[in-house]
């Protein structure tokens, strides 16, 4: 008898998980026909409840096929994938998932307005609220409403991506998979989807993101697991890792004379200890060793004066940790 969808708050989350631990992985192994190498290769995490945990690595990594055999559309050859302590293929984990692939497919028939409207009706939702809450989800994906009744076969990739990303979020789940999801989307969709993402996590959903974007996963993963090869290579907190040296691009709000500019910056960089790249009227490269001494150097400039507009890393944590990981980079034989 399968559970019913509430039960996944309170159900037995395994031995290796903590009481906050959703999504259990130990040792997966997954293995295709054909291909001597494993594509998958003793994979094991956990994923805590309300967290949004992201999938980083080349292409042919893995990543995919971890994400199948989480949905249970793969089955694994070897080791154990529980969520909430139930096998995915369980109903009662089915029904809180919601999930966007990477290339979405849907079928030709449909205008986007039915086929938003179907997968509502097949989430069990109150049918009084369908016609509303279809229209909503429209226009919170940013699909124009000219496309509504427009047949999915004449969608672009784009449109696409944002129909497949409401069928996702309609049946409003508890647990969202997200295979690439900024693919083929302009930069309106994008942050359009950093902010939806945002919102899911505020909701305590818990998301499984695998993405290229680096800096879109850092602002909204809380952790990050490094994938080659069919092997974790690490899992970082993106909390545990914002400290690290960097160069921190600054854009003053006034245009500052050179004269003074460089008198006060020699004494805000020999008072914080960071270094100076580059200065002009209009803004300024700071090498610094910390967030603490960025900090440091952004206050200071208040201090003297210096209205600051904007204060940003060059690179992001995501991109120093690739630095430090070169083998990392190399691609592996694709596998998905």
């Amino acid at each position: 008898m399968n559970r019913q969808p509430s039960d996944l708050t309170t159900a037995h989350r395994g031995p290796m998980a903590g009481a906050d631990s959703l999504i259990v992985v130990e040792n997966l192994i997954k293995a295709y026909e054909g291909r001597v190498d494993l594509a998958l290769k003793g994979i094991t995490l956990d994923v805590k409840e309300g967290e949004c945990f992201g999938l980083l690595g080349p292409n042919g990594a893995g990543k995919t096929t971890l994400m199948g055999c989480l949905l249970g559309l793969l089955n694994p050859d070897g080791g154990k994938l529980t969520v909430a302590g139930l096998d995915p293929n369980d109903l009662a984990v089915r029904e809180v998932i919601g999930f966007l692939p990477e290339r979405p497919h849907f079928e030709s028939w449909f205008t986007a307005q039915e086929f938003l409207t179907y997968h509502h009706s097949l989430s069990g939702l109150d049918k009084a609220s369908r016609k509303t809450d279809v229209v909503d989800m429209l226009k919170r994906v940013g699909l124009e409403e000219a496309a509504w009744t427009r047949k999915t076969n004449k969608f672009s990739r784009g449109m696409l991506q944002r129909l497949g990303l409401a069928q996702a979020l309609i049946g409003k789940p508890k647990i969202v998979f997200l295979d690439e999801p900024g693919s083929g989307m302009d930069p309106p969709g994008v942050t359009l989807l950093r902010e939806i993402l945002l919102e899911l996590k505020k909701s305590n959903a818990t998301i499984v993101l695998n993405s290229h974007h680096l800096d879109e996963m850092e602002r909204v993963c809380d952790r990050v697991a490094f994938i080659r090869n069919g092997q974790i290579q690490s899992i970082k907190s993106m909390s545990e890792e914002s400290d690290y040296p960097h160069v921190l691009r600054m854009r003053f709000a006034e245009r500052l004379e050179d004269q003074v500019l460089n008198a006060k910056f020699a004494s805000i960089a020999a008072a914080s200890g960071a270094s100076i790249l580059e200065i002009d009227p209009r803004g300024a490269r700071i090498a610094v060793t910390s967030g603490q001494m960025a900090s440091a150097v952004i206050r200071m400039c208040i201090e003297n004066q210096i209205a600051v507009q904007s204060a940003s890393p060059e690179s992001t944590s995501l991109e120093h940790l690739f630095n430090e990981m070169p083998e990392f980079l190399i691609g592996d034989k694709p596998d998905e």
